[in-house]
């Protein structure tokens, strides 16, 4: 057979298809649209944080040390490095957080300031200066002058030119205004790729004349001739510095690296799950397609053409049919990535560069082919072995055990090869392809029987003429099983939220009674779509499994979002016993003590003092021999606070007046061993320790353990001594980690100068003035206004939802072009039933209310299941991950059913639309 003959005959059969083959592409493009773009997404973050990692950690080497800022003592060791050719530069950065305005910070309008010298900084590459075009950073930095990035642009609708009062906070907690003018304007690249809303301010703008301390930095960047040195000079850092994080680019690699492949690969997960489904509408299509073909199928092997001929004609149909639908998914997937990256940068305030990997888009299209030949592959061999003999005189095909083992010996092929593709898509991850794979096909199995189950029990629910005392005793089980969900099971169970479905079962049953006192008319359309849902039940089940998917995915996203913001408001409310933190030292602590009687809407506060330390020896031994400097205990895991996690619950005590009855309030916090503060402890050096310091590595420390603390300015020095233990039980009861005495405060402040904190509890309506009187009272002090707390939770809860509902979506979609595929082709079956029907006084509108009852019941039905299994997966996780009742949302669930049954009767009158308009003449003719 010539060439020519298998290409024109496979794409002439393709374009005789028709609806049939629309379908088909359209079961292709959405599998490879989905799972193409969320592979570009990935790419796009992984090219986000590792296409210049130098850049974003600031230079070959990263210092940072909150706890112990670097002075200019500091420096000189750097100094020496680089006069030593250890390294080649370094340069002092100071960040800061700040709010525009002389009012209190808030979380929800506050940026970075980041100090730099202009004259070295950056030591990578060179910031790209947005506004004035081929301006540079020493140009700009000065005279009170700030250079902006554009996602600070964004957030507060600056330009260039603009006046701005930064009001920025020391390291000592000491608030004061800078006046500053916007003078650039740079993109969010380079060394500020993922730093959101920043400004960049020169060192010698931002010293402040009056301080009373010599100005000190949070990070040292440096930069190093190769790869030896920066490990040299790495080695030095973390000797001379055991308090600093010294984080070097390959440490920056290997800690973002793993990050980044557990998303690409949730991503390419979720891509995998939408091109499964698209796989079964691809099975569904190639059978009718096929199936109606068997007398053509009969005439070629009469002629001549054997079985190899025909498995060769029908594969070529099958790629072709993935090869157009492959290109069409990857060109739509440009769109989808575009609109899934936005939604990802702007959820969590990052900067994805929008990249396209032409690789992973042809890719797509040899997926599109890969996946048409795999699950095109069960009935290519189904149609080759149809027997011309049974066609011509018109004998069903066998269903022998013959049958049934090739059928269940082509599956396990097709599983296979679908589970090979799966794992080339996860990079070769043979392990979590085969689970993955495996694991969602024996879970879809097992549903596919117990929804071939529901779908039988459906199909078979009675609509009688009149009421009956066999059709009332089953209205009377279905109502008695919703009363028992609704009263009984709850209360055994412990689950009240099966009320919803409770109430749902009820009105079910009660739709029965209904159905009866129908008209003839109705009645007969009711009959009809139940009895069709059993026809095919197969494809039924296929369509009902798709959409529980997809509606499953969105509703536990959706409740468990509603459930986590519902309790994070909750704790809030309950536990969060103020809404303004204010921080002040010397002579502000008595002026704003003084103020707080006339303060207008203040109904409660506290106030504490507060140092802040760094640790030097655990029972005398120093803390370096104790603490793990690098490698995998260096970092917070299972069983272990890592260094950063032991480093922060050592980092600042907050001091109690325990003379005067002031202690740790067991509201806030339980003691587990040990015991609280007293009144005894005044002037001791006594204090509590978080729990996580007993428990975890690296410290596992016990009571009567001594503590020796290292004031910021690095001579006053305390050792404390350990007599209980405590866990918090509120959000927010202390600013700092060690609960002490105001005796350990004063002996480690600087210069014995003690900071207070203010925790106050003020009127919300009243919140702005009082702020503002503060303001004027004591300027310098740190105000921090947590008023909107719960909006801020609330939104950032949103954008999340928002990310993970999209990417889930992908999956719906692909749901619903199965109900548009099994509508179209049950229409293309019932040509000749729709003919009949109409030449008997049936209307277009009948059929067509006919199939919608029948698309609307799969569509509930599926849905509804869906939500019972959200029900008992909400209840597990919020027992087993945080601790907590979660129930599901009456309206939330009634939605989500409601909306599924709506959806797929829209699809359903969409696609049946031009078919139930068919003229019975057109039909019968043939007859």
């Amino acid at each position: 057979m010539k060439a020519s003959m298998y290409f024109n005959y496979t794409s002439r059969s393709l374009v005789r298809g028709g609806q049939r083959t629309v379908l088909a592409l359209f079961c292709v493009a959405v599998g490879v649209m989905a799972i193409v773009a969320l592979q570009l997404v990935g790419l796009m973050i992984n090219n986000a944080f590792t296409s210049n990692v130098r850049d974003a950690n600031g230079g070959d080497i990263a210092v940072t040390s909150n706890n112990q800022p670097f002075n200019g003592d500091d420096l000189k060791f750097f100094d020496t490095l680089k006069k030593d050719k250890v390294i080649s530069n370094y340069t002092p950065v100071v960040n800061s957080q700040a709010s525009s305005g002389s009012g209190s910070i808030s979380l929800r309008q506050s940026f970075s300031v980041r100090v730099v010298d202009p004259k070295v900084y950056p030591l990578g590459t060179p910031l790209s200066v947005k506004d004035p075009k081929n301006a540079t950073v020493v140009d700009l930095l000065q005279d009170k002058q700030i250079i902006v990035t554009q996602a600070f642009v964004d957030q507060y609708h600056k330009k260039v030119g603009d006046e701005l009062d930064v009001r920025v906070t020391s390291s000592d907690r000491q608030a004061r205004v800078i006046k500053t003018k916007i003078a650039g304007i740079v993109d969010n690249s380079g060394v500020l790729s993922q730093a959101g809303s920043v400004a960049l301010i020169s060192l010698a703008d931002y010293k402040d004349p009056n301080a009373k301390v010599a100005q000190t930095y949070d990070t040292v960047d440096v930069s190093t001739v190769d790869k030896a040195h920066m490990n040299d000079a790495a080695k030095k850092l973390r000797d001379n510095f055991p308090i600093a994080n010294v984080r070097t680019v390959d440490d920056a690699v290997k800690n973002q690296q793993a990050t980044i492949d557990n998303i690409r690969k949730f991503l390419e997960i979720a891509g995998l799950l939408a091109l499964l489904i698209g796989g079964v509408g691809i099975v569904n299509t190639m059978q009718v397609l096929l199936s109606r073909r068997k007398t053509e199928i009969a005439m070629l092997k009469t002629t001549g053409y054997r079985r190899f001929d025909l498995y060769l004609l029908f594969g070529l149909e099958a790629a072709l049919l993935g090869l157009v639908g492959g290109v069409l998914g990857a060109a739509a997937s440009i769109g989808v990535s575009y609109l899934v990256r936005n939604i990802v940068q702007n959820t969590f305030l990052l900067n994805i560069p929008f990249i396209l990997d032409y690789t992973t888009i042809v890719g797509g299209v040899i997926i599109g082919v890969a996946t048409s030949l795999i699950f095109g592959l069960l009935p290519i061999v189904q149609a080759a072995n149809i027997r011309p003999l049974n066609v011509i005189r018109d004998l069903p095909e066998g269903k022998g055990a013959g049958s049934l083992v090739l059928t269940v010996f082509l599956l396990l092929v097709l599983s296979v090869l679908f589970c090979a593709l799966s794992i080339v898509i996860l990079n070769n991850d043979i392990r979590l392809g085969i689970g993955v794979v495996y694991g969602t096909f024996i879970f879809l199995a097992l549903l596919s029987v117990f929804f071939g189950l529901i779908v039988w029990f459906i199909s078979r629910l009675p609509v009688p003429e009149r009421f009956s005392v066999g059709y009332l005793s089953l209205i009377v089980l279905g109502v008695a099983f919703a009363l028992f969900l609704y009263w009984v099971l709850p209360n055994y169970l412990n689950f009240p939220y099966l009320q919803t479905f409770g109430l749902i079962f009820l009105v079910i049953s009660l739709l029965g009674l209904l159905v009866v006192v129908l008209p003839r008319t109705w009645k007969a359309n009711v009959k009809m779509a139940l009895r069709n849902i059993g026809r095919q039940r197969a494809r039924t089940t296929t369509t009902m499994l798709a959409l529980f998917v997809g509606i499953f995915t969105i509703g536990l996203i959706l409740i468990l979002g509603q459930d986590l913001r519902d309790q994070v408001n909750d704790v809030i409310s309950k536990t969060l016993n103020y809404n303004v933190v204010s921080i002040t030292s010397g002579n502000d602590t008595q002026k704003l003590q003084d103020k707080l009687s006339s303060l207008n809407g203040l109904s409660s506060y506290q106030r504490r003092t507060l140092a802040s330390t760094v640790p030097v020896a655990i029972n005398n031994k120093p803390l370096q021999e104790i603490l793990p400097s690098e490698g995998d205990k260096a970092k917070s895991g299972p069983g272990s606070l890592g260094r950063g996690g032991a480093l922060y619950f050592l980092s600042g005590v907050e001091g109690y007046d325990v003379g005067n009855n002031q202690f740790p309030s067991t509201k806030d916090l339980q003691i587990i061993q040990g015991r609280n503060l007293n009144a005894s402890d005044e002037g001791t050096d006594n204090i509590l320790i978080a729990s996580e310091l007993a428990n975890l590595d690296p410290f596992h420390l016990k009571i009567g353990d001594k503590i020796t603390l290292a004031g910021q300015d690095r001579v006053s020095i305390k050792t404390v001594t350990v007599v209980g233990v405590y866990q918090q039980s509120s959000l927010g009861g202390s600013l700092y980690p060690l609960l002490g005495t105001r005796n350990s405060v004063k002996a480690l402040s600087p210069g014995g100068v003690e900071q207070s904190v203010f925790y106050m509890k003020i009127d919300a309506n009243k919140l702005n003035s009082a702020v503002d009187a503060m303001g004027k009272t004591v300027p310098n002090a740190f105000v921090l206004n947590l008023a909107n707390i719960s909006d801020f939770v609330d939104q950032l809860l949103n954008d999340i939802l928002l990310t993970l509902t999209t990417i889930a979506s992908l999956s719906l979609v692909a749901g619903v072009i199965i109900i548009a595929n099994a509508v179209a082709l049950a229409m293309l079956e019932r040509r000749r039933e729709l003919g009949i029907l109409k030449s008997v006084g049936y209307t277009s509108s009948s059929i067509l209310s006919e199939v919608m009852i029948e698309n609307g019941v799969v569509g509930g039905t599926g849905a509804l299941l869906a939500m019972l299994l959200v029900t008992g997966a909400i209840s597990v996780l919020g027992a087993l991950a945080f601790g907590a009742t979660f129930g599901v949302s009456v309206p939330m669930a009634l939605a989500l059913i409601l909306g599924s049954a709506a959806l797929a009767m829209l699809t359903s009158a969409i696609v049946a639309w031009g078919a139930v308009r068919v003229r019975p003449l057109e039909v019968l003719r043939y007859e």
